[in-house]
């Protein structure tokens, strides 16, 4: 049976527990569960904790505090991985009409945050987005050799997460040789959760290409979708991985963001990377009077508020609200 697993720190340090009621939409909601007695530090460990004792999840002191005391569930020492332009439409909306490759790149783990986490938009940076994203997070290591298929699926992912892949575009495509590495990976520029969505392994392949997404900006619902409309499915795309690097259970990968950002690839636009690609200045400068006539990036005040469903169950895995504030 799926879990929703949370991590929390009422001031003694963090604690998991295993929620017994719904999961949280804000900040001030209450959270009532079951405490978790293992010294797992990570989540990596936990996984492996309850896999080797699944008793762990049933037999905790019953527990209650705000939400606003939840942390992250993914731990600091998870490798984040992140997939671009995987939705037809924010292909589309990015230039990019026909996908030939798979789009991977790095995020930095210190810029995970809890789900009422405050997002702080760096010095500097004007041009701030949203990216609403489902996280997959590892059962198992993945090694050179792993071939993953939908058959075997369950027992490699562990479960998912919530995820706001945070951008600053002036940074991805302005700075010195377009430093999306940077772009992305600002602390505060991951807030997950507010549940880890822990699967039985036959439980993974339904779920994880039925998983409903959500963000909403300024009254508007900017972003929808559902991941059975990814383009590079999980098991593709974890065998792609595990061709190039090592994975370990606990870390994550964002498997991209459906239409609906602020940033939008037009012809101006496009046309500008390619004519200033080596004159950082004129791109930068360019790109922020471009980019400004598609829409209010996000300044500080504003807020976000994203949500995800199982479509199998239709249960509520929570929702994340973020108000943006200035460095």
């Amino acid at each position: 049976m799926a879990l929703m697993i949370v991590r929390y720190d009422e001031g003694a340090g963090p604690r998991w527990a295993v929620l017994t009621g719904d999961a949280p939409e804000g900040p001030a909601d209450r959270v009532e569960g079951r405490g978790i007695a293992s010294g797992a530090r990570t989540l990596g460990e936990l996984i492996g904790a309850i896999e080797a004792a699944p008793d762990l999840t049933a037999t905790g002191e019953a527990v209650r505090f705000a939400a606003s005391a939840l942390l992250s569930p993914v731990t600091p020492d998870a490798t984040l991985i992140c997939q671009g332009l995987n939705y037809d439409e924010h292909a589309a909306e990015a230039g990019h009409h026909v996908r030939k490759e798979n789009l991977l790149f790095a995020k930095a783990s210190s810029s995970l945050c809890g789900a009422y986490a405050d997002i702080v938009r760096p010095k500097g940076v004007e041009l701030l987005d949203y990216e609403v994203e489902v996280g997959i997070v590892l059962r198992r290591p993945l090694e050179a050799g792993t071939t993953v298929t939908a058959g075997n699926l369950g027992s490699y992912l562990a479960g998912v997460v919530l995820c706001n892949d945070v951008s600053a575009r002036d940074t991805m495509f302005g700075a010195s040789f377009m430093q999306w590495f940077q772009g992305k990976s600002y602390r505060t520029f991951c807030p997950a959760g507010p549940v880890f969505y822990l699967l039985e392994p036959e439980e993974v392949a339904a779920t994880v290409d039925n998983l409903e997404l959500s963000l909403t900006y300024d009254g508007k619902v900017r972003q929808s979708a559902n991941t059975g409309q990814l383009i590079y499915k999980p098991a593709e795309t974890l065998t792609q991985i595990a061709a190039i690097m090592d994975l370990k259970p606990g870390d994550m990968v964002l498997t991209g963001t459906p239409g609906g950002v602020i940033a939008q690839g037009t012809p101006g636009l496009i046309e500008l990377l390619k004519t200033n690609l080596l004159n950082d200045a004129a791109r930068r400068d360019g790109m922020r009077v471009e980019m400004k006539t598609l829409g209010r990036f996000l300044q500080p005040g504003d807020e976000l508020n994203l949500t995800l469903h199982d479509g199998v169950s239709g249960m509520s895995l929570g929702g994340q609200r973020s108000r943006i504030t200035g460095a």
